[in-house]
């Protein structure tokens, strides 16, 4: 197996999507689009509470949606509903303990993404979390020499990762 497929096997045993893209906060575009042309202001007014953020009340999103089911085709309130229940989970997940902490350490990652892509353009470098343990931080993939290998290390560290760095980087050798 060559170093570029070795490279890739590993990368896939982490996480690697953004995170940030698959948590809901809004209505999606059409549903949105929907609800805010039904031309009825208790409607709109639900609306304006999306994307959900700082101190909404889970609560009150709740009893508002509630009122809107003799209001709405049942059609369009189940879809309403549907995804209000996904916002709201999203919301809680986003504000518990644990999701705050992988949402720092996402945040940590896309910084440090962007910075290796400019000076470590050459690396085979890759930076995830575990599938198993999701609040982790895994740094890993092949460079050129031992000097490398530890400029690498130093780099990411001075880099204020907001947990303890798991390295798995490996050192391997270019032929001549």
């Amino acid at each position: 197996m060559d170093i570029i497929d070795k490279y890739n096997q590993e990368r896939e045993t982490t996480i690697q999507y953004d995170l940030f893209e698959l948590l809901h906060t809004d209505f999606n575009y059409s549903l949105k689009h929907q609800l805010k042309n039904f031309g009825n202001d208790t409607v709109t007014n639900f609306v304006a509470l999306f994307p959900i953020k700082g101190k909404t009340r889970i609560s009150e999103i709740k009893v508002l949606l509630r009122n809107l089911k003799d209001i709405l085709p049942k059609d369009l309130f189940e879809a309403a509903k549907e995804e209000v229940r996904d916002i709201c989970d999203d919301y809680k997940w986003i504000n518990s303990n644990e999701g705050k902490n992988i949402l720092q350490i996402e945040e940590w990652i896309k910084a440090a993404r962007h910075s290796m892509s400019v000076d470590f353009p050459s690396e085979l470098i890759y930076i995830g979390r575990s599938f198993v343990n999701p609040i982790s931080l895994i740094v890993g993939g092949y460079v050129k020499g031992k000097g490398a290998k530890d400029l690498v290390k130093s780099y990411f560290d001075q880099m204020n990762p907001p947990i303890a760095i798991e390295y798995k980087i490996t050192v391997y050798e270019t032929e001549r």
